[in-house]
């Protein structure tokens, strides 16, 4: 782990030399150091022009009129009247959020509020909005930022979403319902207040009289910077701003109309910014990081120093803080690349767009250099799964279902695929595994079983998930439905927010109302350093939870829930958010799942996919393990 204590006499060496941009800011009630070069954002005497703008979401479709406005001295930073930011939340949040808006409580205190009458709301679902010391609270604050389709169940959430009706695609998933087949959602850890402390990075909402601007009947309205909200608010979401409007639910690597107006309409190309935009975008990329990713104290395992207490320290120390400041858009834009690719480098962290300063020619050059900029991470990853297909290809493997053989019978069967898929299948009937694998994962798995059911004497199943970058949740859970009965399943979430741990209880049913597979076979689990993201969740689950054996190498590890952001001039990229998926032990300990999983039968790489026939090895390797032996 790298000491923190050296930056701080760089950093004074640093504020002396700039002196002359120096101006104290409160730090508010966390005491935490004015992050960036030390130069204060600007306080603001009133309103100096407002913008319609549209809310669009991920189908194009407007959703929303709110206004824009742009406050002097802040330039062309946009903000949002917290009328607005309600209707935002309340859209992106599934409920209706017409009445959610109070305007003032006490003096200074302004509040965002679900009707507990409506779909779920909670009595003390409040979001409060301090403007003299620029914080922002709740109690309940994850509960708020939830979409009703992530069940919340009064707790908080979970990062899957409900299912509500079975097909071919998934099953039917409900999470901690009320229902007798359901347990309820409970804490392990309980919630914390959470607190955004806006002061401790500079960055400031004001309070202004907008009636001048639109008649609405309030005398006083309170401002937020737009990237403050959609950095610290919208957990699930990404909501962007191109200039003139904004875009919820839309996904950057989508090439469709939407996409394009959220972002190439909205390019700007030219060769500088200014120290302001510098100054209140690295703030803010700091609070983003500080809040919201969930890996931040967990990164000695991959020889990381810890981003603890503050990213900006991290940032300085690893020599990024001045190109991530510099108002020359090149090298700002290879800084931010540099930073989230090398720096950051989690396994989900991917940079997808530049800032709008470039211009859409120059798209693809920054993002080359963000895969050249790739770190270790990322890079061991890539090089164990290249390795192993390699090795696979060569020994005659691909996607699907494979037999080994003793005696002239059928003993072992492996289930091959590379990704938790949940593309529509169609109607079938299926026969190519292989391609099925690469459309739907749980459709896949209906076929390969129906295929080994053909063969009585096999008793012994290994899933390999060896070369298994992840993909979908709710498909990997639709997997797990084979492993055992559906009551039994719970996920498990911390929550950096609130510094909660919950478990979400849940029942996978799929059409045919089918039971667990457990009792006419013996399961194993096949890792490696490339199994990573869903490829290591699914053997977290079958390890703490079914007793399962996993077998190979210590899985690659990812454990956050991926967050799709854009910066406040505009570029997109993706990094854990603050949901963390974890392992629970039998007295209900916390276990990180980020560095991977352990296996309980270390098994050599050369032995994956070899022996007289593919997968021979590995089925004698397990075979010889007394633990093991009985099974077969």
């Amino acid at each position: 782990m790298k000491k923190i204590a050296p930056f701080l006499a760089f950093a004074l060496a640093a504020l002396v030399a700039l002196a002359s941009c120096t101006n104290q800011v409160d730090a508010g009630a966390s005491g935490s150091d004015v992050v960036g070069m030390g130069c204060a954002l600007p306080d603001s005497t009133g309103i100096a022009s407002c913008n319609s703008s549209a809310v669009y979401n991920s189908d194009g479709k407007k959703e929303l009129d709110v206004t824009t406005f742009f406050l002097q001295g802040w330039e062309d930073i946009p903000f949002l009247r917290l009328a607005d930011i309600a209707q935002i939340i309340g859209l992106i949040n599934e409920c209706d959020s017409d009445e959610n808006y109070l305007p003032r409580g006490q003096e200074g205190l302004y509040a965002y509020k679900y009707d507990p009458a409506k779909a779920g709301g909670f009595a003390d679902d409040t979001l409060y909005f301090d403007a003299k010391s620029q914080t922002i609270y709740s109690d309940d604050f994850t509960r708020i930022i939830t979409p009703d389709s992530f069940t919340n169940n009064g707790i908080g959430s979970v990062f899957v979403s409900k299912n509500d009706s079975a097909s071919k695609k998934c099953p039917k998933v409900t999470f901690s319902d009320d229902t007798a087949s359901v347990k309820t959602a409970e804490y392990v850890k309980g919630k914390e207040r959470t607190t955004i402390n806006l002061a401790s990075y500079g960055l400031k909402m004001f309070v202004f009289d907008s009636r001048k601007f639109i008649d609405d009947g309030l005398e006083n309205d309170l401002f937020i910077p737009f990237q403050v909200i959609a950095d610290t608010f919208l957990r699930y979401s990404i909501c962007s701003y191109n200039g003139t409007d904004y875009y919820v639910w839309l996904n950057p690597e989508d090439n469709g109309v939407a996409t394009r107006k959220a972002y190439e309409s909205g390019r700007d190309s030219r060769s500088t910014r200014s120290q302001l935009k510098a100054e209140f975008n690295y703030r803010n990329l700091c609070l983003l990081f500080d809040r919201n990713y969930c890996l931040k104290e967990q990164r000695t395992a991959f020889g990381k120093d810890n981003i603890a207490p503050l990213i900006n320290d991290s940032i300085f120390v690893n020599g990024l803080g001045f190109d991530l400041l510099s108002t020359d858009t090149a090298t700002y834009d290879a800084a931010l690349a540099k930073f989230l690719m090398s720096y950051i480098d989690d396994g989900h962290t991917d940079y997808i767009e530049p800032s709008m300063y470039q211009s859409a020619a120059a798209v693809r050059q920054f993002k080359l250099a963000a895969q050249k900029a790739t770190g270790p991470r990322n890079k061991k990853l890539d090089l164990v799964n290249a390795d192993l297909l390699k090795r696979r290809t060569a020994a005659g493997g691909k996607k699907g279902v494979f037999y080994v053989e003793e005696g002239g019978q059928k003993k072992m069967a492996v289930i091959v695929f590379d990704g938790f898929e949940e593309g529509d299948p169609g109607s079938g009937p299926w026969t190519d595994l292989d391609q099925l694998a690469s459309i739907n994962t749980y459709q896949f798995f209906e076929q390969a079983f129906i295929d080994i059911a053909k063969y009585s004497t096999v008793k012994n199943v290994v899933i390999d998930l060896s070369c298994n970058f992840g993909g979908a949740i709710q498909q990997c859970m639709a997997a797990l439905c084979y492993l055992e009965d559906p009551t039994v399943f719970y996920l498990a979430e911390k929550n950096h927010l609130d510094n909660s741990i919950a478990k979400f209880y849940c029942s996978i049913q799929d059409d045919a109302g089918r039971t667990s597979l457990k009792k006419s076979y013996n399961f194993y689990v096949l890792t490696s350093e490339s199994s990573f993201s869903c490829g290591n969740f699914f053997p977290s689950i079958c390890k703490y939870q079914l007793n399962i054996p996993v077998v190979g190498q210590r899985s690659g590890g990812g454990g956050g829930v991926v967050k799709q952001t854009q910066t406040s001039d505009g570029a997109l990229f993706q990094t854990s958010a603050s949901a963390e998926m974890c392992a629970l032990d039998a007295n209900g300990n916390y276990i990180c799942i980020d560095d991977g999983v352990p296996v309980d039968l270390e098994i050599p790489y050369e032995k994956f996919y070899s022996g007289d026939s593919i997968y021979k090895d590995l089925y004698e390797t397990i075979k010889a393990d007394p633990r093991y032996t009985g099974n077969f």
